[in-house]
Order: structure tokens, then C-alpha cells, then sequence
């Protein structure tokens, strides 16, 4: 790299160590920063690859990620950018890894979804290695930064570890809330409404509500979402003109929705498929729901619980953040 260029590239890092504006609340088609993992846990010698994606990027030139990891679970192999530019290798402390990036010379930001950089682990013995995506700083070609910041200050994820990351991503995101300011109730049953106005906003679906269910009333915090999804399609209602907003949504009827709401939002799923045998309780599938979970089975986006897929138990706030991230990473 000739020395302009390094000089150029160093004070953009030097940006992003320095600057700081703050990203609050939740806009219609903010940035989303999130990661995807082979593999939730770790077993000893096996590797375990990360990739850090961007949703609903708006001119990412340059970026700087905070990432925490379990180092007696697992270790750093090594990092490496999908992005063309110059990438600064990890810099890790006890658990805690950097790494930046930027475009060199006058380049055109990253737009839309874009996966920038894998991070390959190694394991070191059998767990989970809370792999969690902290805190990204993100630099337009202006080198006007944003920082987008996810961790959470839920106290009641204990048992959840799972779900964490998920949580923790969409809730700094405005996606989806908690039940108070420190608490989330990840196993806490989601309503029906709830989950269609999680679909609505994480997907950015719009379009002109000119009706509703007769049951949904223009006064409900969940009008608009269950409108949009009512005249998209996405919501069926549990007769002509009933949706019940209200009651529990069961784990088949949430995936039945979500994998409407991807075809919609152009996250094509293979139709073709329809086998459901690697589960051992999917004789309990209803035949109008099968279709779809074997289309979110295939693409990992639900993986059951120990073989089962549990079709008829209600679906808990936790596992509903878990497919709403898992769709996001689509």
C-alpha cells in the first residue's frame, strides 16, 4: 500500500477510535448490525465460524466491531474481510476482540445487506461461547460516524442463553421491547399482534391500510402492523373477519406467518420442499403448516428443540426474537 493511502487509512481509524454520535430510538429502516454463527456451542478441536453482517446499510465505508467471546470455550483462528478494502486484523483482550475496516480512495458506501467480515473460532472445550456482536461504529464516505450499540440492560435472561444475543440485537435496534426498563420476559407467551407487528417492523413491509379485522380496533398500539399484514396477506385471521390479537400464537402459526412475510420482503424459500421426517413429533403438523416449516427448516431458520419441533406449544418471547434475527439474516 503506497503511503497516501496508508496515511488515509490510518486517520480513518483514527476517526473511528475518536468519534462518537450517538445513535437513539427507532427509525423505519435503521441499520442493523448482527451476526450469524455456524453454531451456537462449541466442542473441543471443531471450528466455529461467525459472520458479521450489515442490514439496511445506508453508504458503510468504514466500520469498527466490538465482539465478546468465552475464551475457555473457544479461540480466535482468524478474521477476515468480505469487503474490498483494507482490514485491520483483531486485536483481542481476554474475550473482547476489535476489528475495522475501510474503503481506500473515493468509493461508493455499502447499500442494503452486505456480510462483512467472517471470524473463524476454534473450540477449546464443549459450551456456549456467548459469541455477542457489542457495539458497532459505523463511518459514511463523509466519515460522519454512528455508533450502534447492543448491549442491553435486561436482567432476566438467566436460562436464556440461547436467545441472548437475539435479544439483545433487536431490543438496541427498537425491533422488539421489553416488558420494563431491566426486564424482557423471554418466556413470557407472545400474542398474536405481537408477533405480527415484529414481522412488519424488522421487515420494513409498507404498504396503505384501508381495513382491518373487525376485531382489531384503530385505537390498538398493533393497527397498523396487522392491517399491513392483513392486506399483504401474511395474516389470515382465524375466520373472514376475526384475527383474536390477543391470544397466544403457536410455534406452526408463527412460522407459518414469518415465511409469508419473507416471501413478501423477497426472501425466497425453496417450495419444493416438504419433508419434516428428521423431526420425530411431525405427524403433529398441521397440513396447511407444513409446507412452510419445512421451508424454514431447510434454510436453518428453525431447528427444534432435542428433535422435536413442538408445532402446537405456544411460542415464547424469546424464540420469537430468535426467528425474527434468524429472518434478518436471511
Amino acid at each position: 500500500m503506497r503511503k497516501g493511502k496508508l496515511t488515509f487509512v490510518m486517520y480513518l481509524i483514527a476517526v473511528m477510535v475518536i468519534t462518537c454520535f450517538p445513535r437513539v430510538g427507532y427509525a423505519e429502516g435503521d441499520t442493523l448490525f448482527t451476526l450469524s454463527k455456524s453454531a451456537e456451542n462449541a466442542l473441543p478441536d471443531q471450528a466455529l465460524e461467525v459472520t458479521v453482517n450489515g442490514n439496511n446499510l445506508k453508504g458503510l465505508y468504514a466500520y469498527e466491531a466490538v465482539i465478546t467471546f468465552d475464551p475457555d470455550v473457544v479461540e480466535l483462528v482468524k478474521a477476515e474481510s468480505k469487503l474490498e478494502g483494507f482490514f485491520l486484523p483483531p486485536k483481542v483482550d481476554n474475550g473482547k476482540m476489535t476489528i475495522a475496516f475501510t474503503k481506500v480512495g473515493k468509493k461508493a458506501g455499502e447499500q442494503g445487506r452486505s456480510a462483512l467480515s467472517t471470524i473463524a473460532f476454534k473450540g477449546k472445550a464443549q459450551g456456549n461461547a456467548n459469541i455477542k456482536l457489542l457495539s458497532v461504529k459505523a463511518l459514511d464516505p463523509s466519515l460522519t460516524a454512528t455508533v450502534h450499540s447492543y448491549g442491553t440492560a435486561f436482567d432476566d435472561l438467566a436460562g436464556y442463553e440461547w436467545a441472548n444475543t437475539e435479544i439483545e440485537a433487536l431490543a438496541s435496534s427498537g425491533i422488539i421491547k421489553g416488558t420494563s426498563a431491566t426486564t424482557f420476559s423471554p418466556g413470557d407467551n407472545i400474542t398474536r399482534a405481537d408477533f405480527i407487528c415484529l414481522l412488519v417492523r424488522a421487515l420494513y413491509l409498507h404498504v396503505e391500510v384501508d381495513g382491518n379485522f373487525n376485531d382489531v380496533e384503530q385505537s390498538d398500539y398493533y393497527y397498523k402492523e396487522v392491517g399491513v399484514a392483513r392486506k399483504l396477506g401474511i395474516a389470515q385471521g382465524t375466520s373472514d373477519s376475526l384475527f383474536e390479537p390477543r391470544l397466544s400464537i403457536s410455534r406452526q402459526d408463527m412460522m407459518v406467518v414469518a415465511a409469508r412475510a419473507m416471501k413478501i420482503a423477497g426472501k425466497m424459500l425453496d417450495e419444493s420442499v416438504s419433508d419434516l421426517s428428521n423431526f420425530s413429533d411431525s405427524s403433529e403438523v398441521a397440513a396447511y403448516a407444513a409446507g412452510p416449516l419445512s421451508q424454514l427448516a431447510k434454510e436453518g431458520i428453525i431447528q427444534g428443540y432435542n428433535g422435536l419441533i413442538k408445532p402446537n406449544d405456544t411460542a415464547i418471547r424469546a424464540e420469537a426474537a430468535v426467528i425474527i434475527h434468524r429472518l434478518l439474516n436471511k
